[in-house]
């Protein structure tokens, strides 16, 4: 990809808070992905998709060892790269499948350390999520809608559903509840399979309903894009956290040198997903 256009989706990602790589994942990582993520939808029990009416489904990709090929894929490398991010490490990920006849994804924003002062100020994101989607989207199929710009200021969904991942939501306890419901500035991202969609923690996003009789289904994958920059807090917790031990040694050592690591003394930042009245 050329340069300017590297710097085209830099600036989008810093600007929008989103940007969008089209068919950049092979057909054959592509399609094994769709078997891994397959075998593990079949398997859900009926309460797991009653609690997750919203989302569809929220599994972890360290149920299967074959999201570790995703994860430390050259594709997702080279993307960061171009964003230019030379060393992220990974966080964690979620296959998120949204069944035939499900209703819209709640609003709400990912980013969990909004007691640390670069919540407020970085341009760039503190955590991206990087979201590989398995089949083509459209609105009538559960499509990402976004509010652009909502990761750098606030929208009144900040303040209509400031903690919006509760069990109620999960479970459209309430289908009214202004978490579903359509916003003016929203902006659809439909995508191909192959696709990746990059995005700040911070913007608010949801998704359509799925109105088909098919699944829709994204892997969501997180990652500190900027590890060395971020504050000791931050990098405290999430390398204390660590990683899942569910898959094989094998699985670990490719994603080695994405693992996160902090040898400071620092206190790890408190878990908060609330922003703060400061963020105007």
């Amino acid at each position: 990809m050329a340069t300017a256009t590297a710097s085209g989706l830099r600036a989008q990602l810093l600007g929008d808070g989103f940007c969008h790589f089209p068919q950049i994942l092979d057909d054959d990582l592509l399609e094994r992905t769709r078997r891994a993520s397959d075998r593990l939808l079949d398997a859900l029990p009926q309460e797991h998709l009653d609690e997750q009416k919203s989302t569809g489904s929220l599994v972890s990709v360290y149920e299967d060892p074959h999201f570790a090929e995703l994860v430390a894929a050259p594709c997702a490398r080279d993307a960061l790269a171009q964003l230019g991010f030379d060393n992220p490490k990974f966080a964690s990920g979620f296959v998120i499948s949204k069944p035939g006849g499900s209703p819209p994804l709640f609003w709400h924003q990912d980013w969990w350390g909004w007691d640390e002062e670069c919540s407020y100020t970085w341009d760039q994101p503190m955590q991206a999520f990087l979201m590989w989607y398995l089949v083509d989207t459209t609105i009538n199929n559960g499509c990402l809608r976004v509010l652009k710009g909502t990761h750098r200021k606030r929208h009144r969904m900040h303040d209509e559903v400031p903690d919006a991942h509760t069990a109620e939501l999960r479970a459209v306890a309430d289908p009214d509840h202004p978490a579903y419901q359509a916003q003016t500035e929203e902006v659809d991202i439909p995508v191909k399979a192959g696709d990746l969609v990059v995005g700040d923690s911070r913007l608010l996003h949801s998704a359509h309903a799925n109105k088909t009789e098919q699944r829709r289904t994204v892997i969501t994958l997180w990652y500190y894009p900027a590890w060395d920059q971020l504050s000791e807090p931050i990098q405290a917790r999430m390398a204390k956290a660590g990683m899942d031990d569910r898959w094989p040694a094998d699985a670990y050592e490719r994603i080695g040198s994405l693992l996160p690591t902090y040898d400071g003394d620092a206190e790890e930042a408190s878990w908060n997903r609330i922003p703060g009245p400061r963020f105007a």
